[in-house]
């Protein structure tokens, strides 16, 4: 890390809007694959009922567990092909690695576990709160648990061997 990697904390808001995106689109996506219709797609921070949500997807029509697990499964889809990417290809451009971590590495750790925490201590039933309604409890936490722990370990893998590369 460089100390003008700083700078990309103000690119926060777009971080978290490409986020949330990918969130809601995995939910959308995994709904239409059902054949279920999409009637509302926010990807933007709001309240609804007085809960905050950072987006939300709403469809009409029957789904299953996949579309409340998409998101999940697509994290770590994303955190693979990043963790790929900025493992084995060497970069000429900083700024452009930096990024790919941010948004295929840190981004799905952020999302798994926000919503994973939240499962404990939010009063409103969230993705993993209905998953744990539907599904037997020990695969779910084993998911969650195994995945946040790969992408920290990830995270440290990627972040070494940047060092050892400027060093």
């Amino acid at each position: 890390m460089k100390k003008t990697d700083l700078f990309w904390l103000l690119a926060y808001p777009i971080y978290q809007t490409i986020g949330t995106i990918r969130h809601e689109g995995a939910h959308a996506i995994a709904a239409i694959m059902q054949g279920a219709r999409i009637t509302e797609f926010v990807y933007i921070p709001s309240m609804h009922n007085e809960v905050f949500y950072w987006g939300y997807v709403r469809w009409i029509g029957e789904t299953d567990w996949l579309t409340l697990a998409a998101p999940y499964f697509l994290d770590l889809l994303t955190f693979a092909l990043a963790f790929l990417i900025c493992f084995k290809l060497p970069f000429k451009r900083h700024w452009l690695w930096l990024n790919l971590v941010i948004l295929g590495m840190v981004s799905p750790l952020a999302n798994s576990s926000y919503i994973y925490q939240r499962s404990f201590t939010s009063t409103s039933a969230n993705d993993v709160v209905r998953l744990l309604a539907d599904l037997p409890d020990f695969p779910i936490h084993a998911y969650f648990i195994a995945t946040l722990t790969l992408y920290t370990l990830g995270l440290i893998v990627v972040f070494r061997r940047a060092h050892h590369l400027t060093a």
